[in-house]
């Protein structure tokens, strides 16, 4: 019933037809024609054994997945090292439909032990791609049937699911097949002792060694540990979990099976970054190919040596890294857009049904398609400016604007026994805060943010919030509030009566992604990323001084992720994100909280929080004492016994070493631009030679310093300044130019040119040059923050 089962399993197939899939026969069992229901995955591989002989072993090879059989087909004829290799010179392939060729006469090529991200805009056919391959619908066209195909995806609700070990473990179809074949063997054996029998149980008793049969479940229990799953959560039905939940179990299934091909699509939904981290590092020792496609940037870098790119139409392969990938994706398409502008200024108006005129047609698409892609990059997600805070001075620093302030909070649900936050633990969130959150599901990341936001209150401690500031709170779940029969801009005039002039509300959904007709479509036939899309244009059009997410990447692709975070690290408020993206929280945070069971700890840098957040799952793992009461979102107890937490992972602790660090950063400016005045004053006494005259009139004749040839030539003094230091301006008698001057830029009439008085008057010249050029970059730089001061106060 699941893509998580087994290697090309077809989905939705009548059941005699899957009959017919996996036995080769066009013969159906009686068992089968139920009208009921359709047989569930275990039924269908129950019946095969309905009419197996069990002294013939090709008869009970019939019982095994299909790929198996084609395999051990191969071996017999005398194939030694059957490669792996996907090779299709020719692919073609169309939506279920056939409505539209998302394929045209590629190749599809995979190599064995590769791992490759698959990349492409949305629609282009990567989902599907995956189905064919795992349907075994790509067949006809050369893909090899003895390699095991695995799509991974969330496990349905079905009577076959028991306990998570039991689901994990029966979903290695060979497993369960060779498992099965070993009972009924070794039971036959007892009641009649023939050597067929003995003979044929040797072969699957090898076989079960091959898959490492006496540790199977042992190493799915060391799988579901760092997952959340202790060994009680092990023994819950799977029907009874949530649907993320559900995918995490579909997860270890699909790294128990290690299928020869593992399918893996947006795999990080759902998935908390403890989870991101053990799929990252399962990845990175997968034995078999894999084909990955997800938007956690972080993830792609780390593990994928490989990238396939589909572009219009066509597969093309990069023998790369995914960051390597992206710098010569980006030389290319820069290469191709002035490739085809020049084709189109040359066939300006061609015949449309021409072949030059419908080539033309294709390119100003696609330079349309890409010039809105580059612009959306930058501009997808936009914040105004948030609007002073009452009581506040302009110019305070955000680092001492306390918005929210816990100190020694402690925190349990009312009635019952479990605590939270058991240590008193505090916290400040200064308008400066953009703090990243790490931690596993039910380790309290959510009831810290609601104590935050004062949707809970303390058992002990306390918390305060500034008068006057706007939170603004960006969920996984955000998008449930809308109303799906309003259109994106009937939508936000919804939300916003008082706005009068509306163009400006479609604009600033126009700039979060909904464009054209887009803002006057209904949203009941939205995607995840579009909803998410009109959820942030509502809470970013009056903009919040604390901005909350969580997990809002899901549902998003990753030129919208890069576009999000552009936007975050615009914004000037404080900001909480609570994401599985390592390369979001890397590029929006200066602080880090991680939140594990037992521990609260900040640190200055994500790396450092990572490893704190990976050590417990590599705890969890060996099977050292770590408390969860919960696997299902419930948040956990700190660990009784625990030693107390090191002060150094406090945030007043981090708070002092950064304080420290910038005060140290500080001297050492200073004493950097101290050494560089004085070497400078140190300069000036070597080369500026004083003023031969200081007393200059209005009307006295001199030689005056032209920098531009380094030379004096005879001037006449027009005006002396009053307030020091003394500017003299003169006029060149011979050329009528007028300059202002140092006096040490002057010689009397008559006076010797020497070399040293060049220098001298040449050195005054630049440094005059450059105090002028700094005083007008800071007396525009005033004028520009107090244009932007008007601006907040008019708002």
């Amino acid at each position: 019933q699941t893509h998580a089962y087994s290697a090309h399993n077809p989905t939705r197939r009548p059941a005699a037809a899957l009959y017919r899939y996996f036995n080769k026969s066009n013969s159906v069992p009686t068992s089968l024609t139920m009208t009921d229901r359709d047989p569930t995955r275990l039924e269908m591989i129950h019946a095969r054994f309905e009419k197996v002989v069990w002294t013939d072993l090709q008869s009970i090879i019939t019982v095994l997945p299909a790929y198996k059989q084609e395999l051990l087909r191969l071996q017999r004829e005398g194939e030694k090292n059957v490669s792996k290799k996907v090779e299709i010179e020719m692919f073609n392939l169309w939506t279920p439909f056939k409505d539209k060729q998302l394929y045209k006469q590629t190749e599809l090529i995979l190599e064995p032990r590769k791992r490759h991200a698959l990349f492409g805009h949305n629609g282009c056919g990567k989902s599907t791609l995956f189905k064919a391959m795992a349907s075994g619908a790509l067949f006809d066209q050369g893909f090899p049937k003895h390699i095991s195909v695995l799509h991974m995806q969330e496990i349905e609700t079905s009577p076959d699911n028991g306990s998570l070990m039991e689901t994990v473990i029966n979903s290695h179809e060979l497993l369960y097949t060779l498992r099965k074949c070993r009972t009924t063997l070794e039971g036959l054996i007892e009641k009649e002792d023939k050597p067929e029998y003995k003979e044929n149980l040797a072969w699957v008793n090898q076989e079960l060694t091959f898959l490492k049969d006496d540790t199977a479940e042992e190493r799915v229990s060391k799988m579901l540990k760092p997952l959340g799953f202790d060994a009680k959560a092990q023994q819950k039905n799977v029907n009874d979990l949530s649907g993320g939940l559900r995918m995490r179990v579909a997860l270890v299934c699909a790294f128990f099976q290690s299928p020869d091909l593992l399918l893996l699509d947006e795999p990080t939904n759902h998935l908390d970054f403890p989870s991101v981290l053990w799929l990252e590092n399962r990845l990175r020792g997968y034995s078999g190919s894999f084909l990955l496609v997800t938007h956690d940037r972080q993830l792609l870098e780390n593990v994928c040596n490989s990238v396939m790119l589909i572009e219009e139409k066509e597969i093309n392969y990069y023998k790369m890294d995914f960051k390597a990938f992206e710098k010569r994706k980006a030389l290319d398409d820069k290469k191709k857009y002035e490739e085809r502008e020049k084709f189109i200024s040359r066939n300006r108006n061609p015949d449309p049904s021409t072949p030059v005129g419908r080539r033309v047609a294709i390119y100003k698409a696609w330079i349309k398609d890409y010039t809105a892609r580059q612009v959306a990059i930058g501009d997808m997600f936009t914040f105004p400016d948030p609007s002073p805070l009452p009581g506040v001075a302009e110019d305070t620093p955000k680092e001492d604007i306390p918005l929210i302030s816990m100190k020694d909070v402690t925190f349990g649900y009312p009635g019952a026994d479990v605590k939270i936050f058991k240590k008193p633990t505090s916290c400040t969130i200064t308008a400066a805060t953009r703090m990243g959150i790490m931690g596993p599901n039910g380790a309290g990341k959510s009831t810290f943010l609601k104590l935050l936001t004062g949707r809970l209150s303390p058992s002990t401690g306390t918390s305060t919030v500034t008068e006057g500031f706007k939170l603004a709170y960006f969920g996984q779940h955000s998008a449930e509030e809308l109303d799906l029969e309003m259109t994106p801009f009937e939508w936000m005039c919804h939300k916003y009566p008082e706005v009068k002039q509306t163009g400006k509300l479609k604009h600033h959904l126009k700039k979060a992604g909904m464009q054209g007709e887009m803002s006057d479509t209904r949203m009941k036939g939205f995607s995840g990323g579009q909803k998410a899309r009109v959820i942030f244009a509502q809470l970013t059009y009056q903009c919040p001084h604390l901005l909350i997410m969580d997990e809002p990447t899901n549902f998003l692709d990753l030129e919208s992720v890069d576009s999000l975070i552009t936007a975050c690290n615009k914004y000037p408020g404080a900001m909480l994100l609570v994401t599985h993206s390592r390369h979001m929280l890397h590029s929006c945070g200066n602080i880090y909280l991680s939140i594990t069971p037992g521990k609260f700890q900040f640190f200055e840098n994500i790396k450092d929080c990572e490893r704190a957040t990976y050590s417990f799952i590599k705890d969890v793992e060996e099977g050292a004492k770590v408390k969860i009461s919960s696997v299902q979102g419930g948040a956990s107890e700190q660990a009784d016994g625990e030693e107390e937490e090191e002060e150094e992972f406090t945030m007043e602790a981090v708070m002092r070493r950064r304080q420290k660090h910038k005060e140290m950063l500080a001297a050492a400016a200073k004493a950097k631009e101290d050494a560089k005045l004085k070497k400078k004053e140190e300069m000036k006494a070597k080369v500026v030679i004083a003023a031969q005259k200081d007393d200059w009139k209005v009307g006295d004749v001199a030689l005056a310093f032209w920098h531009e040839d380094r030379k004096f030539y005879k001037a006449k003094v027009r005006q002396v300044s009053k307030k020091k230091p003394i500017k003299v301006c003169v006029t060149f008698m011979q050329y009528g130019n007028s300059v202002v001057l140092d006096p040490a830029q002057l010689l009397v009439e008559g006076a010797e040119q020497t070399k040293e008085l060049r220098q001298s008057a040449y050195y005054l010249h630049v440094e005059n040059t450059k105090a002028r050029k700094a005083a007008l970059a800071a007396k525009k730089q005033k004028a520009k923050e107090d244009k932007m001061r008007a601006r907040r106060m008019r708002r």
